[in-house]
């Protein structure tokens, strides 16, 4: 019976043995598992900082394509200026370089790419300014030119009416021709007053009329504006009325002076400027920041001039003492009674 119980546990005993053995292989084998799923994990949050790594370069190129794209358009539309200053008369750039250019500007690489960041934009503005006082200077020639030839053709037409009036004076008798050469005197005089105030600029002069308009203010109290007041300002009505008059005696058809067709254009561009409130505002305006301009400029000269002389008369009354010694005041206090 007993040796029957004994062959019936040990199988049990032989299956608890191999339980226990599988249980501990399984175990040993979880740990490796558990290191692999670890370093999975670490090997995943890696290659997310990659990515996002990766992004950050992806962003900074566009950024640089994007600046690229950007440098190219401006050099293609300076081309595109320079080509039209080549086209117009006189053109091309002073001094220019023409290696600058599209070629070396519009490369996807090379020196575009090494240039700094503020050194295109402050090349492109060099650049602009140097066109854009090409332009003036263009302008400035083309306004010459304007300028030279409108003179020429007042020259041809004086000459012709001047060829025109000796003309008539060979058909008059001697009384009318000293009434005719009396009158010419007379118009030549308003004709050169009327161009000669024209070059100047001086509206009001060209039709005979004193400015004495004053302008006082603005002015300010406890940020309450007063002003500008402005005084003794001539009417429009009055400037018609003078200029109508005046138009009369300078017509070329009655004026036998050869510049009275020049005058006549010249009286009509400042009746012009002076009957429009818009411009005459803007001349005015003109016209009194000259003013100050020149007061300012007169006072300073003043007091510089005052400052000069009160420093020269001390430098004069020390020497003066110092040479004198003790006799030098009882001296300067004569001289100063006997002036």
């Amino acid at each position: 019976m007993r040796t029957t119980r004994i062959r019936q546990r040990q199988p049990n005993l032989l299956f608890g043995v191999i339980l226990l053995i599988t249980l501990i292989a399984l175990v040993s084998n979880i740990s490796p598992f558990a290191s692999i799923i670890c370093k999975a994990g670490a090997t995943n949050e890696n290659v997310l900082d990659d990515d996002d790594f990766l992004a950050e370069i992806l962003a900074e190129e566009a950024r640089q394509e994007e600046e690229h794209a950007r440098l190219e358009a401006e050099a293609r539309e300076f081309e595109a200026m320079k080509a039209r200053q080549a086209s117009s008369p006189g053109g091309g750039m002073p001094g220019g370089n023409p290696k600058m250019g599209g070629n070396k500007m519009r490369g996807g690489g090379g020196a575009s790419r090494s240039m700094p960041k503020g050194a295109s934009g402050a090349t492109f503005s060099k650049l602009e300014q140097e066109l854009k006082k090409k332009e003036a200077e263009n302008a400035a020639k083309r306004a010459a030119e304007e300028e030279e030839q409108v003179s020429k053709e007042a020259e041809r037409i004086r000459l012709k009416r001047e060829a025109a009036f000796e003309a008539e004076l060979k058909k008059m008798n001697e009384e009318q021709r000293r009434a005719a050469q009396k009158q010419k005197a007379k118009d030549a005089k308003v004709v050169q007053r009327i161009l000669k105030a024209s070059k100047a600029g001086k509206h009001y002069a060209v039709l005979g009329i004193r400015n004495l308009e004053v302008q006082l203010g603005p002015y300010y109290i406890f940020n309450i504006s007063i002003g500008p007041i402005v005084l003794f300002r001539v009417k429009t009505k009055e400037i018609k009325r003078v200029y109508r008059n005046l138009a009369r005696t300078v017509h070329p058809d009655k004026n036998k002076d050869g510049s009275a067709e020049e005058a006549f254009h010249a009286l009509e561009s400042s009746a012009a400027i002076l009957t429009d409130e818009k411009k005459r505002s803007d001349y005015d305006k003109k016209i009194i920041a000259s003013r100050r301009r020149r007061n300012k400029y007169a006072i300073e000269s003043v007091l510089g001039a005052s400052q000069k002389v009160w420093s020269h008369t001390l430098s004069t009354f020390r020497v003066t003492k110092r040479i004198l010694g003790p006799f030098s005041t009882p001296i300067l206090v004569i001289g100063a009674l006997i002036i």
